[in-house]
């Protein structure tokens, strides 16, 4: 079984020593976050309950009524409510069962953020932790300097999903990331949220050709024949339920720097190469060094969650074609980091030297397979 870093901080949050918040435990689909949600449960000790929200029967269990919530958590010391996304008026209900039963802990999962977040968010202003579960880390897979090149490939091609990342065969994996793109990946946008579907698939596989390429909003709608503010609206809903990340150019007015473009990333390299049917091995692919890009994006972003550490990530780019593929602040602004990213290391790469002169106290360097274990784990 693999370990998952971030059971630590949601075991912490859960301590009767720890403030009392509502914990909030957000991803994609299948990810694991249920089964993370039962191991974490199976180690304490109190009076506890497990709820469902896929299931009528706990939905029913789950209302905002001080009767109904003192009979089922009044002699409990943990609830623990999985697909929360799917219990109407959940932030009520959670805001009640913090608010007036002091002694329970509560953990609620969601896999459709967008949904989760609207729900939650201004019942629960102050009164919740929310942590976020990736597709498995390169760090929990824990490689050792002989495998770590596999498992670095393996993550490009195949991504992180558990259940893809513990099958031994090439065609399972493959076979898996199609059926999870296909049924799984949005399941819960249709169910929440009023989209074309078609439109929705054709967006997803057009992103999934531009990863880290600067994408236009207007070239978008032209070629899904969808109006801009629409397509805008479906990449919002896209991020908010954990498929793609977008980041924006980094800019402090520099008149050269361009700062309104997006870059758009997927959370599982698996599922950019499903949408696409292409899993062919890195030797093979001609967008190798867009797949190491979103790669290493990604792993940075998990393995700074993981840690509890907050930054603000961007792309920085120049109107004369000048550009990092990684620009990282805290944020408080005192530490500035830039980073280009190469597949092989036999090219020399130099950041470039505008962006040294202007940012002269950031920090730089080169990602390749051969350090990505330091930047990425240690």
């Amino acid at each position: 079984m693999i370990q998952r870093l971030i059971k630590k901080r949601l075991e912490a949050a859960l301590n009767p020593a720890a403030p009392r918040k509502v914990v909030c435990l957000l991803g994609l689909r299948q990810v694991g976050k249920t089964t993370l949600l039962r191991e974490v449960e199976s180690g304490l000790t109190g009076r506890r309950e497990f709820l469902n929200g896929d299931f009528t029967d706990d939905r029913a269990l789950l209302v905002p009524e001080r009767a109904a919530l003192q009979r089922l958590v009044g002699h409990l010391d943990y609830l623990f409510i999985d697909e929360a996304q799917n219990i109407p008026e959940i932030g009520r209900v959670l805001k009640l069962l913090h608010d007036e039963f002091p002694r329970l802990r509560v953990a609620a999962s969601g896999s459709a953020g967008f949904d989760l977040r609207q729900k939650t968010g201004e019942p629960l202003t102050g009164r919740q932790v929310v942590l976020e579960l990736f597709p498995v880390s390169l760090a929990e897979l824990e490689p050792r300097a002989t495998t770590l090149r596999q498992w670095l490939e393996h993550g490009l091609i195949f991504g992180g999903y558990p259940e893809v990342v513990m099958s031994d065969s090439p065609d399972q994996k493959r076979a898996l990331l199609r059926q999870l793109a296909a049924d799984y990946l949005l399941k819960d946008l249709f169910a929440q949220v009023d989209v074309n579907r078609d439109r929705l698939h054709d967006l997803l596989r057009l992103l999934a050709f531009q990863i880290g390429s600067e994408v236009s909003l207007n070239e978008l709608a032209s070629a899904t024949r969808m109006d801009v503010k629409t397509v805008d609206r479906y990449l919002g809903l896209l991020e908010s339920a954990f498929v793609i990340v977008r980041l924006g150019g980094f800019s402090r007015n520099l008149r050269k720097e361009v700062a309104k473009s997006r870059k758009i990333y997927f959370t599982d390299p698996g599922i950019r190469n499903a949408l696409l049917d292409a899993f062919q091995p890195p030797a093979l692919r001609n967008d190798l060094g867009a797949l190491w890009e979103n790669y290493l994006v990604i792993e940075r972003r998990k393995r700074l969650a993981y840690q509890g550490t907050a930054a603000n990530h961007w792309f920085w780019r120049t109107y004369d074609q000048q550009e990092i593929d990684l620009v990282e602040e805290n944020p408080d602004g005192t530490r500035l980091s830039a980073f280009e990213f190469k597949w092989n290391p036999a090219k020399k790469t130099r950041l470039p030297k505008l962006f040294l002169e202007t940012y002269p106290h950031a920090e730089s360097g080169v990602i390749t397979p051969e350090n990505a274990r330091e930047w990425l784990m240690e």
